[in-house]
């Protein structure tokens, strides 16, 4: 079944009119049934949110526009999801740069002459610096291997929501 988006039409009349081609009265009737039937929320209009989603009701005798915005909706949806997942695998990319740069500077800190000197003057640090140490490089080997397995994971869904490679 095809879907479209709700942009805000002041009634059911409008809304079939926009889905199907050339409707006659008697046609817009009964596109207004199948649409109230198979989206029961647009009995009640002015509480529909502006792009909420509509199922457009399989009427074999009247034929359906493919498209609002010379595009069909399925494809219009698929590809605003894919960009927000891509724009996520973006910011998610950045934030893995900012945590790989924070773990170096962690490391700087274990490695400096200052934390040395205090570290002779209680020994007791020393082992737990040591473990810090160990710590921050099995994060950093981790980090790595999970950053691609979620660029991978990202480019993946990418793919899978490109419509033209359908």
């Amino acid at each position: 079944m095809a879907i479209a988006t709700f942009r805000g039409e002041k009634s059911v009349s409008a809304i079939a009119d926009k889905l199907f081609v050339k409707l006659t009265p008697k046609q817009r009737e009964k596109a207004e049934a199948a649409l109230i039937k198979e989206n029961p929320q647009l009995r009640k209009l002015s509480a529909v949110r502006e792009g909420a989603i509509l199922r457009v009701p399989d009427l074999p005798e009247l034929r359906a526009k493919t498209n609002r915005s010379l595009e069909n909706p399925d494809a219009q949806i698929a590809r605003n999801i894919a960009d927000a997942v891509s724009s996520y695998g973006n910011r998610l990319g950045e934030r893995f740069k900012t945590v790989q740069k924070d773990t170096k500077a962690q490391m700087a800190v274990l490695k400096s002459g200052e934390l040395r000197k205090a570290m002779d003057e209680a020994p007791a640090l020393k082992p737990l610096a040591e473990e810090a140490a160990k710590a921050l490089d099995a994060r950093a080997a981790g980090l790595g291997d999970r950053q691609k397995a979620v660029d991978a994971a990202i480019k993946q869904a990418v793919a899978a929501l490109d419509v033209g490679k359908r």
